[in-house]
């Protein structure tokens, strides 16, 4: 009989994720404002250019800064928790570790067009007033839904139908925000994918094609 997995209270996780929140905040918020060296100008390219910049994409680009904290608090099993922080952690030190040895700067405009409905304009204030514009290679904000989106998974294994469409589908208003250019969304994934790879091993067996019609 296997043995019953250990879960945690939700305040438990609660403290736990807003901990978390508040760390990367600070030290995110701070290498953004006090570089360390003077950040470098990423080039445009094609699929920049294609996607543009539409107001729009405001909503899509909140919600995924969102849908990690929500997936988070879902995470249950203790064995989860741990890998799903442990990846975390790896991935966020090497974007760290970037931002402080080549940071780099978006170079998109943050003026707002006139005719913005005012629910909209807010959402693009908010944004401004919270992010400023180094920090753009790798891409926190695909980093880290993609770390939590693995641990989440393998917690509910059938949700992988659902999740990672939807992560496809709204990844792509980090670019059309002007937040971030498509290599910071490629460096993101890859600093996902090494944490995941290198500490995430119970949750890359969780995900498996076998596991998904156990949940």
């Amino acid at each position: 009989m296997p043995a019953t997995p250990a879960i945690v209270a939700f305040r438990t996780r609660l403290l736990l994720v807003l901990s978390l929140i508040a760390i990367n905040s600070v030290l995110y918020l701070c290498s953004n404002a006090w570089p360390l060296r003077t950040p470098v100008r990423l080039p445009l390219n094609a699929i920049d250019a294609a996607l543009g910049w539409h107001a729009w994409t405001i909503w899509p680009y909140w919600l995924l800064l969102l849908l990690g904290p929500a997936m988070a608090l879902c995470l249950r099993e203790r064995r989860l928790i741990i890998a799903t922080v442990r990846a975390y952690a790896l991935a966020l030190a090497m974007n760290f570790a970037i931002w402080s040895a080549w940071p780099t700067r978006i170079s998109a405009s943050r003026l707002l067009p006139d005719g913005l409905d005012p629910l909209t304009a807010l959402a693009w204030r908010l944004l401004y007033a919270l992010d400023g514009p180094n920090n753009c290679f790798p891409s926190g904000h695909v980093t880290i839904p993609l770390v939590i989106a693995a641990g989440f998974c393998a917690q509910y294994p059938r949700a992988r139908r659902w999740v990672w469409p939807l992560l496809l589908v709204l990844l792509p208003s980090v670019v059309a925000t002007g937040q971030h250019y498509s290599w910071d969304v490629l460096g993101g994934a890859a600093t996902a994918g090494i944490g995941l790879l290198v500490a995430g091993r119970q949750l890359r067996s969780s995900v498996s094609p076998a596991a998904c019609g156990t949940a």
